[in-house]
Formats: C-alpha cells, structure tokens, sequence
C-alpha cells in the first residue's frame, strides 16, 4: 500500500513534520506491516493554500497513493473531499480540535483524527465550576484568538449558567505584550478565574509575565488543551502557582500501551513522543485495523486510551484528562501531573456539535493556517 503524507511547517513545533511522520513509521513497525507500505511525503507549507493542497493532493492520487493523511484543518479537507470521493481513495486528517468544520454530517471518505482542543476547552470550564468559580476572565493571545478555544470556553460558560466578566487578547507583536490591563481589572475584581488560551513562546510569555503580576499569580488559573503541551511546558519556568487544564494526552498516562509509545518514539530522539508523533502512530493502528477500508466504527488501542472513530461524524473521540501543571523540582520549570480521566463526556459533545453547528450560515472570521503552524 502507498501512504502520502501531507506535512506542514511550523516555527512553534519545528520538528512537526518529523515527529508525524516517526509516529506512523514507528508504529507500522511495532506492528510488523513497515515492510509492506510505502511512504511518501510532500509540504503543504502552513496547511492555509487550499489550491496548493488540492493540486499536491490530484498529483498524488494520479500517481497511485491509495491513502493521504494530512495535518489540515477541516475546511481545507472539505475543499478537497471530492478527490477522494471521485477516486474511491481515503483521506485522513489529523486534526488539532481548533478549527470548526464547515459541514453537519460526515463527508464521504473523510476521516479526522482529532486532538479534540475545543472539547478540551468545555470540559476545564466544567473544572473551574466544579471548583467553585463562576466568573470568568478569558486572556487568549492573538493567535489563539483566531481559532476556537475562546468561543468554546464562552458557550460552555452559558451552557453552565455562569458569566464571563472580561475578555483579554495579547497583542500581534512580541514586542507588544502586555499583561496590565488583565491585572488592572483583577486589582478589583479577586473572585473572577481565569481561562487562559496560549501556544507555544506565547504561552511561555503569558506564564512568565504572570510570575511577575501579583493579582494574575494569585488568581484561579485554567488552560486550554494546546496551552499544557508538554513540549513547551518542560521549557517553561514555573510561574510561582499551580494552575488545572484539560489535555488529550501526556506522557504521564500509565498504561501499557502508553509505555510502549514512549519507548517507540523517545528511543529516536529525546521528546520525540509528543501529541503530534501520536496522530502519526494512531494514524497507522487506525489503517491496520481497517484493511485500506474506511474507518468508521473502528476502535484502537491508542497511547491515550480507547479511540474510537464515529461513522456519523467522521471524527474520532478519545478520552480527555485532567491535569495539574506544577513545579518540576529537578528543572525548575512546568511538569503535569495528577492525570485523571474526565468521565461522562458525551453530554460536551453533543453540547459542542450544538454550537459547530449554531456557528455554521453566519458571519465569522477565523485564521486560514492549520492550527500551530507559523512562518517566522
């Protein structure tokens, strides 16, 4: 069988490309299959050119690949759905969960293969409630605030009944950061929470200019899923305080499968198991198990626990955790830990396709790159 791989790039993740492609080869090859598959690769520079990914795509297909898999976000999937459906071939995409697709029901020999970031967004607002908090602050940098995480945590906040009481975006440039006016209004207003969306060096800005602001250091902090990456969090000194997000995977999980993931991949490179050299690996079981075929109904033994592909949406659902990130007393910088399963899930899912869909035939804005993907 010969598998494509359409790769983006990032400055954020450069070893994205890398870790996806070592994900899928390692995991073929902990099945036995390496042998028997073809793999090739092509850019799709930040995943935002639908022409570019259309022809890369009909290129491809014309030369005899029998499966793509590409990191794209779901309006680019659907934009080029009709490749596949006229050939008869599979897409699957590996989906970071920040984008909102553009379709209600499943689109015909299209998979994703989510990191589920925006249902990570609903369940921590469920946390910070759980915990007694009902006022929110939501600071999201500008980046983020061109995806979703922010409506997420706004319409489950309604769904539940509480309020947001102010709304924080950092500024475009580095230069520009500022963390006052989200520390001015704290100055006043000490029972509000926050709910924090940053990627990357801006999460590593957020958390450092907030070691230095008494109100922000001292408040109730919750992250998104992508703003608790273990890669950047290992990076980061820690910020004084502990503060809770909602994530799809860590290193911390212990299960067997999870062991053998990190084995697999950290035996190539040091931090080489990361959520996107887990999309490649889950991207092979996913193949296996299905014989070339759709992938609907399929469950996999993943690292993060049972994944299981729904034929009425097209898109996987996996577990989510909790977390606590904290202070790594051996390098001074961030560590998650306390890793607990979120249990009943299914009521968020169905209140999030809820809004996908109260979204859809209005007037929104939204960032065209696949979600982390930047040029410098």
């Amino acid at each position: 069988m010969k598998i494509a791989l359409l790769l983006p790039r990032s400055v954020i993740y450069p070893s994205m490309s890398f870790d996806i492609v070592d994900g899928l080869k390692s995991s073929l090859k902990k099945m036995g299959q390496d042998e028997k598959h073809e793999i090739l690769t092509a850019s799709i520079g930040v995943g935002s050119n639908n022409k570019e990914i259309y022809s890369c795509s009909e290129q491809l297909l014309l030369n005899n690949v029998d499966i793509i898999i590409a990191y794209i976000n779901p309006e680019a999937a659907e934009y080029i759905q009709p490749l596949f459906e006229s050939s008869g071939k599979l897409l699957i995409v590996l989906d970071s969960g920040y984008h909102f697709q553009n379709f209600e029901k499943k689109i015909s020999n299209v998979n994703f293969i989510s990191l589920q970031g925006s249902l990570c967004s609903r369940v921590i607002v469920n946390k910070a409630i759980e915990d007694g908090q009902n006022d929110f602050a939501i600071t999201c940098s500008f980046y983020d605030a061109g995806y979703r995480p922010s409506y997420s945590f706004a319409t489950a906040i309604e769904d539940k009944g509480a309020r947001i009481s102010y709304n924080h975006v950092t500024a475009l440039q580095k230069s520009d950061f500022n963390l006052g006016p989200l520390e001015e209004f704290l100055e006043n207003n000490n029972d509000t929470s926050i709910l924090a969306s940053f990627c990357g060096d801006m999460a590593e800005d957020f958390f450092k200019g907030s070691a230095k602001l008494k109100n922000i250091a001292s408040c109730k902090t919750y992250g998104s899923g992508f703003t608790a990456e273990e890669l950047w969090m290992g990076k980061i000194p820690y910020p004084g305080y502990d503060w809770s997000c909602a994530i799809p995977w860590s290193t911390n999980i212990n299960s067997e499968e999870n062991e053998v993931f990190k084995t697999a991949l950290n035996g190539i490179k040091e931090q080489k198991a990361n959520v996107f050299s887990l999309l490649g690996w889950e991207a092979a079981l996913f193949i296996i198990n299905s014989n070339g075929q759709t992938l609907d109904n399929i469950t996999i033994d993943s690292p993060r626990g049972k994944v299981y592909m729904n034929p009425n949406t097209g898109f996987s659902e996996a577990p989510i955790y909790y977390a606590t990130v904290t202070k790594n007393e051996e390098t001074g910088n961030c560590i998650l830990t306390d890793i607990i399963e979120v249990t009943n899930l299914e009521e968020e899912r169905n209140r999030l396709h809820y809004h996908i869909l109260a979204l859809q035939n209005t007037t929104t804005n939204s960032w065209f790159n696949s979600y982390a993907c930047l040029d410098s």
